[in-house]
């Protein structure tokens, strides 16, 4: 259950279209998983590439962290348009205490550089929202003693940080499978195609339970979920 919990709050955010499902298998999953929301409060500084966020209208899992997240910032350019509306990637290299431009308490977020380079940012105005997000892995793994658990990792630094179980333990080799839908209910090879993930989650005791009338062995209990991805249509059931 916690297994079926937990990759349901990070799945159901996503956008497969947009890319926020990098890899997958029926084992693994890495994805683009939202960490914060923000809210710009005052002009950016295109050449240093400083943006102030409210801290009043922030709100996420985590305070947003430089070594780990990216930010997707909202240039709306010309406010009369709608063609030249576009999300700013940029990694972060620093973040701190700052004011808004009315001297309500605020952060700065320093970007690390921006896709497409920092001018970019004369597009931004105050009020322009900001989405933090890291790339994680979640997959089913041997801890090495024989016991199988769902973990995750982070890619932090140019690289994937130490898996740190989740749950478990689970089945070993099918503990967790995944399987992806698109729109129409077909099953997709394709990341961008992507609308429903399946998760079927095999639990497994970490002892063999004695009961009366039943032979001494590792009991085992299993639960199954769907999650629609955010702005997808909903495949056929």
């Amino acid at each position: 259950r916690v297994v079926a919990q937990v990759l349901s709050l990070e799945l159901r955010a996503l956008d497969a279209g947009d890319g926020d499902i990098i890899a997958m298998s029926d084992t693994a999953i890495t994805i683009k998983a939202p960490r914060a929301l923000g809210v710009t409060c005052a002009a950016p500084d295109v050449a240093r590439g400083v943006l102030v966020v409210r801290n009043s209208l922030t709100s996420g899992l985590r305070a947003v962290d430089p070594a780990r997240d990216s930010v997707l910032v909202f240039r709306d350019g010309d406010p009369t348009i709608a063609t030249d509306d576009r999300w700013l990637r940029s990694s972060l290299s620093a973040t701190g205490p700052a004011a808004c431009a009315d001297g309500a308490a605020g952060s700065r977020l320093t970007l690390g550089g921006a896709v497409g380079g920092l001018s970019q940012l004369d597009g931004v105005g105050a009020g322009s929202p900001i989405r933090a997000f890291e790339v994680v892995r979640y997959r089913l793994y041997d801890d090495g003693g024989g016991m199988w658990w769902l973990g995750t990792q982070s890619f932090t630094g140019g690289g994937w940080s130490v898996t740190s179980p989740i749950a478990g333990p689970l089945r070993p080799r099918d503990g967790v499978a995944f399987a992806y839908s698109d729109a129409a209910g077909e099953m997709v090879s394709s990341p961008s195609a992507v609308r429903l993930v399946r998760v079927v989650v095999r639990g497994r005791s970490s002892a063999p339970i004695r009961s009366v009338g039943r032979p001494s062995a590792a009991y085992q209990d299993s639960a199954v979920v769907s999650v629609f991805l955010r702005n997808s249509a909903h495949p056929t059931p």
